[in-house]
């Protein structure tokens, strides 16, 4: 994983506006995803949300914030924090790894997201730190 001189600059106003240290962000045009060390979950959000109103001001963007994990269900949990997982299972077929991840048919919009971002942007994390692909259900 390399990390431009972009991402490393929005990584360091991340923690200095919220005293979490970030591993990892992505930035686009609506939102940025930032991913915390283990434990600094807390941290990012701030009492009563206050940090991560800091850095939604700051980067004028929806913000994400997940918590690193280094086992790949955990990280998968911890990505779909707001959503009930009904079953998770780790495929390894025909040589690539493949999670499916199945939630209740009421919180399936949450977990797909606006646009199917919140999806993306699972898929894009579990590609980038454990080389699976992720289906949903």
């Amino acid at each position: 994983m390399k990390l431009t001189n972009d991402d490393i600059k929005c990584m360091t106003l991340f923690q200095q506006l919220t005293g979490a240290s970030a591993r990892d962000c992505v930035v686009d045009k609506e939102s940025a995803v930032f991913v915390v060390s283990e434990g600094e979950l807390g941290r990012a959000i701030g009492k009563g949300g206050s940090a991560i109103m800091r850095v939604r001001d700051a980067f004028r963007r929806r913000i994400e914030v997940v918590e690193y994990a280094d086992d790949p269900e955990r990280f998968v949990r911890n990505i779909f924090s707001a959503v009930e997982i009904k079953n998770l299972k780790i495929d390894d077929a025909g040589g690539s790894k493949i999670v499916h991840v199945t939630v209740d048919p009421r919180d399936r919009g949450t977990a797909i997201g606006r646009n199917g971002e919140k999806v993306k942007m699972a898929r894009m994390l579990m590609q980038r730190y454990f080389g699976m692909d992720l289906k949903l259900f």
